[in-house]
């Protein structure tokens, strides 16, 4: 297990590389405590959120990870310091846009190890992902890369991942400059492909951006319907209004639900954040 203090440089480094706009409004900062932290049923606390009078602010509870990792190598400390410390931040994220979608899974993740159904398996047996949009719109290329990226900062290297359309478009650059606020270039991954049973066949999992959509591929080739999903518990659609703002909203949307999908991939611990 790290140091205390080497546990606050990989935190510093880890704030210091992520974009100033997600610590916009977190005026409490990142704290990093020494205890550990339990909830009312003695899971492990990692990590919280907090808005108080104090403000907003995250807390890492250091003893939490002595007690989880104490033989654990630097490298692993690091990386679970760093989830924790983005799952956080991305209640902050969620907080600021009046979404409960990280609060809602982290709920039911705590409802699943308190009932014995989450039993520390093995992450999913899932080495790439086609993400699929049905308008062309820029959706499947923004998930594609920044599932990517997230998967990269998770080291969940051998993770490959493309996109696909019912209707191919042009390049979207709202959807690229949003994307470009969490240091992911859309311009670089390629343009989607047209959705074929081919391609969807080639793929572990097909993430689609919303049930409809899944209805609709899994009607139209029925054997692969146990691989054809929906990325989030809500649709993922282009903003009505199709502002700058609508797109950046959306990509901190898209950000919550990537973050959820790599959580989950990496799933098999016994506690929370």
């Amino acid at each position: 297990m790290i140091s205390y203090d080497e546990a606050g440089r990989v935190l510093d480094e880890a704030v210091d590389a992520l974009p100033e706009e997600i610590f916009d409004k977190l005026n409490g900062g990142v704290n990093l405590l020494r205890q550990s932290r339990t909830d009312e049923h003695g899971l492990l606390i990692m990590g919280t959120y907090n808005v108080n009078q104090m403000g907003r602010y995250v807390e890492i509870y250091y003893g939490s990870f002595r007690r989880k990792y104490p033989n654990a190598s630097y490298e692993k400390c690091r990386d679970e310091l760093i989830r924790t410390l983005k799952h956080e931040l991305t209640h902050h994220i969620e907080s600021l846009a009046l979404d409960r979608s990280l609060e809602k899974w982290d709920e039911q993740h705590v409802a699943e190890l308190l009932s014995g159904l989450d039993s520390g398996e093995e992450p999913l047996e899932v080495s790439n992902i086609l993400f699929v949009d049905e308008d062309g719109s820029g959706l499947a290329e923004m998930a594609s890369c920044m599932f990517l990226s997230a998967a990269k900062d998770n080291r969940l290297d051998d993770m490959s991942s493309a996109c696909a359309s019912m209707r191919v478009g042009a390049l979207n650059i709202k959807a690229a400059r949003a994307t470009a606020r969490y240091d992911v270039e859309m311009t670089v991954h390629g343009a989607p492909l047209e959705v074929s049973r081919e391609l969807c066949a080639a793929y572990d999992v097909v993430m689609c951006m919303t049930l409809e959509l899944c209805d609709t591929l899994s009607a139209r080739w029925p054997d692969l319907s146990e691989k054809i999903m929906c990325l989030g518990q809500e649709d993922l659609r282009a903003p009505k209004i199709d502002t700058q703002g609508g797109w950046n909203r959306l990509a901190d949307n898209m950000a919550t639900n990537i973050n959820l999908l790599v959580t989950e991939l990496m799933s098999g611990d016994e506690d929370y954040d």
